[in-house]
């Protein structure tokens, strides 16, 4: 799949696109704490930095409800499509990440941890390193327009007993891992639908841990896209539902900026 990512990419050129096919890179964010010996976590200058960037290189964020309409009903994307995650939905993403997408009309994608955003509900701290958004900031962050949110499981996000996330354990029986995942991604639905009124559609999985038996049981239960940690750009196709599962994202280290990022991908582009 990277191989058909990477050769869609560079036949359409850096962020191009042609009337059947386009191709769109995801760059992966997770904490605005600052870098702190993490290569998940960034400063909210530099995730500025990154903002700029792309709207003086003529980017345009969009979701991935925006992919999903564009495969299933041919809705066009606008020219240069990229599309911004956060992982694990952190309280600085709140404090800092709303205010600069206001700011720079750039939405993301924020993908939460039930268990967490339950704790925190009930015992809310300003913690920046540490904290989570709150079913209300939630709220507020999806009341704004410009953030998207995503299921990132209720408590699977962990390597416990043999699992590693929401993936299947090798000597595991379907049918009683499709009950696990059911069980735990069902609970957080429910919880963000009561809670903040909305039923999202794309699943990110903890730790980029794929697996065929999760994407087919997401899609049972009416997920329409799912997220990798796998380095790529997705190739989309209209009418190609598959290639909306298991989407490629790039991690935004903190010595790596996204312009870094995307311009090594123009890079590869300019040598078809």
């Amino acid at each position: 799949m990277f191989l058909l990512s990477l050769m869609g990419f560079l036949l359409l050129g850096a962020g191009g696109q042609n009337a059947d096919t386009v191709a769109v890179p995801i760059i992966m964010y997770h904490s605005l704490a600052g870098a702190g010996g993490s290569d998940t976590s960034i400063s909210g200058e530099q995730f500025e930095a990154d903002l700029q960037y792309l709207r003086e290189h003529g980017y345009r964020a969009v979701t991935i409800s925006q992919l999903v309409n564009f495969v299933h009903h041919g809705i066009a994307l606008p020219e240069q499509p990229v599309v911004l995650t956060f992982d694990d939905g952190y309280w600085n993403n709140y404090t800092i990440g709303l205010p600069l997408a206001q700011a720079y009309d750039m939405p993301f994608v924020l993908s939460v941890i039930g268990r967490d955003t339950e704790i925190w509900s009930e015992n809310p701290a300003e913690s920046l390193r540490h904290g989570h958004v709150t079913w209300a900031q939630i709220q507020e962050m999806a009341d704004s327009g410009l953030v998207e949110i995503a299921n990132h499981t209720w408590d699977l996000h962990q390597n416990a007993n043999g699992r590693k996330g929401a993936q299947i354990r090798p000597d595991e029986d379907f049918a009683a891992y499709a009950e696990v995942l059911r069980k735990d991604v069902g609970r957080l639905q429910t919880a963000l639908t009561e809670q903040v009124g909305i039923t999202p559609t794309s699943f990110v999985y903890p730790f980029g841990a794929t697996c065929s038996e999760g994407n087919q049981v997401l899609r049972e239960m009416g997920f329409l896209a799912t997220l990798s940690c796998y380095d790529g750009v997705n190739t989309l196709v209209p009418g190609d539902l598959d290639c909306l599962y298991d989407l490629r994202r790039y991690n935004r280290p903190p010595n790596r900026s996204v312009g870094e990022i995307l311009e090594g991908i123009a890079c590869l582009a300019d040598l078809r």
